[in-house]
């Protein structure tokens, strides 16, 4: 297994970088998706300034049942830290980019419209469909241009995203 497109820390002096860069390499040594679950639950009760972000890395894990529980945790912990979304959000794999976004979709994070604007114009489909899903989800009216956009999107997958959350937020009625 490997956790595609994971940053470690250079090594240095810096304690909780190289803590960082250990546990990443475990993980990534790791090719039983239950027990990179059970580390990565273990990590998440921890109280520490590393832990959350072995959470937003480990994203980028190839097995979708592994990243399902940690969006599920990253949904629903007290706070989050954008700073490492954003980091998480502009690197591959698309699959992490996707699940990032549907953190923030669940959380309905309105600070984060600026970080989910950027997956607008993304590469990979999934990644629209999710930024789409994610704007629809935090609902105002600074989403609606990004909507509009995403609804003449060439991939009806997102086009179809779009315009249902469109419907959501923009509540016209012609009499």
């Amino acid at each position: 297994m490997t956790i595609e497109g994971a940053k470690t820390p250079a090594a240095g002096g810096d304690e909780p970088g190289r803590t960082l860069a250990g546990i990443l390499r475990k993980l990534a040594a790791t090719p039983d998706r239950l027990r990179r679950l059970k580390m990565l639950r273990a990590c998440a009760r921890l109280n520490t300034s590393w832990a959350e972000k072995v959470l937003w890395e480990s994203l980028a894990d190839p097995c979708e049942e592994v990243r399902d529980g940690l969006v599920r945790e990253l949904s629903g912990r007290a706070s989050i830290r954008l700073d490492l979304a954003a980091a998480r959000l502009a690197r591959p794999p698309w699959y992490a980019r996707s699940a990032v976004l549907i953190v923030l979709a669940r959380r309905k994070t309105r600070d984060a419209l600026p970080l989910i604007a950027s997956a607008v114009g993304d590469a990979n489909a999934d990644v629209r469909r999710s930024a789409a899903r994610a704007l629809g989800e935090i609902g105002g009216k600074e989403v609606v241009p990004l909507l509009i956009r995403l609804s003449k999107d060439p991939n009806p997958y997102v086009k179809s995203e779009a315009e249902a959350h469109l419907e959501r937020v923009v509540e016209l009625k012609f009499c």
